[in-house]
């Protein structure tokens, strides 16, 4: 509880207003004038017990006239019932945070425009020289204004900067998402710099479903410390209308990633708005060149469409795609890059560590073979393998080979380990096929968590089914290539494969299960290691141990691993607003390359200077540490013998949801840890100076004194009434009630 007028100043005229009554009370009986009387003396004994009534009937009335004086002094003084409200004219200090994830970046008139504003009128109610802060909020916030004595000029400055209704080219929000709680724990460490009585932050948001609907048990606790140190207000920024398209994604989905090959890319455009859009279109261009154009058609709300085109690649190098919607209510999320590296051809080393070779039971190495280079393919622009005996894999130059095939290898010595993890970090392919002559132990120890850990599981036994059909194979709930081309594999024709054999696997912490058997052990797992794969069949190449090198899905599965081993297009892609580590070959640290950036993707001659950056080493491997600010195609270029990188930069689609929380629900969910929003009926300054008061008890008080005021005039004209009307024939009883009633209508 606190008081809005000084707590000194009318504490003492309160008391001295219910000194008032009792000052009086008691002059009246110290001035009062006693004459003794001889007859008197015989009536004493019968007015004893009405004085004592009479008493109990002043004392009543005294105190009540006492408790009215009381509460005047206490409405007079603005009692209120927050403890945190602010008092007179103590400082405040303001902490401003304006939410700037590309969601505001909505509408027409932007929600990041009405932000803006609302914040201006925040700033009316605030006093020149408190302390003040302006933060814009995202992923990756930027702290406009850090505890500054307020000046009004520099403030208004400072948003026409931003504000893109004042300012031509100034860029609204920015293409971030919203990290909340990240954002939270910054405004607690600007309100500790406050040093004011009064502390206030202020949320401008659009509050959007995915983040307020909800909130995280981080969020909540993240809010809970910050209301604990201030008053926290949400005000929701919101214009008319919830409706967009985003394209989440672009995917390389199947084909040939080679020169001369064809390729398919898929782009999956979603309706993140509350109400069916339809009429929409996506261009597909490959760089630069617009190659197709396909209609959206109609999308209910929360509903997706994937959209896929096909093209050939005339020649090798990186090919930069992309996918541009039609435009929306919200540009951010209406484009979508990728980068697929075409290659003049590919080249497999394949160790052959099947021994036995009968008719009709041919080694694995010969299946993978036949799968990957057909009989008639043209070996220019197609896939050249290289068959050797394990023990001659010391013989080879491993630069000469983009991917690496280990057919039920017998052991792995710690050299071969070593040249294995080496290849994989550089960018190569490795594919492991279990077999009836692979030692698990010295797998585990070589190339598993005790030795160079490239692995995507631990192997254990060699576990056999108890029937002679085996166990059917399924795709796991993944993103990756290989398991999203087996989830869309005829179900008829993946019943018909079986597995009899299979070694146990246990996934490695940063493996990923891609296929399963019936029985529950991985068929098909992955692991990244640098910029390199490694994938792990826990089954055998060969038909020993299943029925799979006869069916089509062998020769997809081996294909597609090369393909993605070679060039991953979704690898190639990084998040907006995330700092990523992009791995690096024949770089050394402390040296500095030059990042190029093609702001929408487009090389024009606009492009600004490159950026410089240091490499760094980031484990075994060296790496450039890159900041993306912008959606688009980033490239370190090749020098010499060290080769480039290029990649794509796209924002992050789960902040296209445009959909918000109604004000008063908002409320509903903040008033439990005592966050209040301000709705937008009404002037935002008045709507502040309201809460800074809190719930004033004024109003109350003085009607509370008013009521015990005219109570205690009915009851002081009731006991005089009476006093009146009793018949008392004794003239001294007469005279002294005739006093009392004097001094009650006093």
């Amino acid at each position: 509880m606190g008081a809005l007028n000084s707590v000194g100043l009318w504490t003492i005229i309160g008391l001295l207003g219910v000194a008032v009554p009792v000052i009086i009370h008691l002059l009246y009986r110290k001035h009062r004038r006693q004459t003794d009387w001889a007859a008197m003396e015989l009536l004493r004994k019968a007015l004893v017990t009405r004085s004592g009534q009479v008493k109990i009937e002043d004392l009543l009335i005294l105190v009540l006239r006492c408790l009215v004086l009381a509460l005047l002094a206490l409405a007079l003084m603005r009692i209120t019932l927050d403890s945190k409200s602010v008092i007179g004219e103590e400082r405040i200090g303001m902490v401003v945070a304006i939410d700037a994830s590309y969601s505001m970046n909505h509408g027409e008139q932007s929600r990041f425009e009405s932000a803006v504003t609302k914040a201006r009128d925040i700033f009316k109610t605030a006093k020149e020289g408190d302390p003040v802060s302006i933060v814009l909020m995202s992923s990756r916030p930027e702290i406009l204004l850090r505890t500054a004595r307020y000046d009004p000029v520099q403030v208004e400055a400072i948003f026409d900067a931003i504000d893109p209704a004042v300012e031509e080219g100034a860029e609204g929000a920015g293409p971030n998402s919203l990290n909340l709680e990240t954002n939270i724990e910054l405004l607690d460490e600007l309100v500790a710099e406050l040093k004011t009585p009064g502390k206030e932050v202020f949320l401008i948001t659009d509050s959007q479903e995915m983040d307020w609907a909800e909130l995280p048990p981080a969020a909540r606790d993240s809010l809970e410390n910050l209301q604990e140190n201030a008053n926290v207000f949400v005000v929701p920024a919101v214009t008319e209308g919830e409706n967009n398209l985003a394209i989440e994604s672009l995917n390389y989905t199947s084909g040939s990633l080679r020169k001369s090959g064809l390729a398919r890319f898929t782009a999956l455009v979603r309706n993140t708005g509350r109400s069916s859009e339809e009429g929409a279109y996506v261009d597909f261009f490959v760089d630069d060149t617009r190659i197709k154009r396909l209609t959206v058609g109609s999308l209910a709300a929360g509903e997706s469409r994937p959209l896929a085109f096909t093209t050939q690649f005339d020649s090798a190098g990186d090919v930069r795609l992309r996918a541009e919607l039609s435009n929306d209510a919200l540009l951010d999320d209406n484009v979508r890059h990728a980068v697929a590296r075409i290659r003049p051809g590919i080249s497999v080393l394949l160790l052959e560590g099947d021994i036995e070779s009968v008719v009709g039971n041919r080694s694995g190495g010969y299946y993978a073979k036949v799968a990957l280079s057909p009989r008639g393919s043209d070996e220019d622009g197609g896939v050249v393998v290289n068959e050797i005996d394990p023990a001659d894999f010391p013989l080879e130059k491993l630069k000469d080979y983009d991917v690496v095939v280990m057919n039920n290898v017998l052991t792995v010595s710690p050299s071969m380990a070593k040249r294995l993890k080496r290849f994989v970090s550089e960018g190569g392919g490795l594919i492991v096929f279990a077999g009836n002559r692979v030692e698990a132990s010295a797998y585990n120890e070589s190339l598993g968590a005790a030795g160079e850990e490239i692995l995507p599981a631990e192997l254990g036994e060699i576990s056999s089914s108890e029937t002679e059909e085996g166990w059917t194979m399924e795709a796991t709930k993944s993103d990756h290539l290989l398991a999203r081309l087996t989830a869309r594999y005829p179900e008829k024709l993946l019943d018909a494969i079986r597995i009899t054999k299979q070694i146990e696997a246990t996934p490695a912490e940063n493996g990923e299960v891609l296929i399963t058997s019936q029985s529950g052990n991985p068929v098909l797992l992955s692991r990244s290691t640098g910029s390199g794969t490694v994938l792990l069949f826990t089954t055998s190449a060969s038909k020993r141990w299943n029925n799979l090198p006869r069916e089509p899905l062998y020769t997809i599965l081996l294909q597609q691993a090369v393909t993605m081993l070679t060039s991953d297009p979704d690898r190639l892609q990084l998040t907006v607003g995330n700092d990523a580590s992009l791995p690096i070959t024949n770089r050394e640290a402390g040296e500095f390359v030059a990042l190029f950036k093609y702001p929408g993707g487009v090389m024009s001659p606009d492009t600004k200077e490159p950026e410089e950056i240091r490499v760094i080493q980031n484990g075994d491997q060296m790496a450039a540490p890159v900041s993306l600010t912008r959606h688009g195609i980033y490239e370190i270029k090749a020098e010499g013998d060290k080769p480039g990188v290029v990649f794509a930069a796209n924002v992050n689609t789960s902040e296209s949801n445009v959909r918000v929380v109604e004000s008063a629900v908002l409320s509903n969910t903040l008033d439990s840890i005592g966050v209040k929003v301000i709705r937008g009926e009404g002037s935002m300054s008045n709507a502040i100076e309201k809460e800074r008061r809190g719930s004033e008890l004024s109003q109350r008080l003085l009607l509370t004194a008013l009521i015990i005021f005219i109570l205690q005039s009915i009851l002081a004209r009731r006991f005089t009434n009476r006093i009146n009307r009793e018949d008392t024939k004794d003239l001294s009883t007469t005279l002294q009630m005739s006093q009392v009633a004097a001094a009650r209508r006093s």
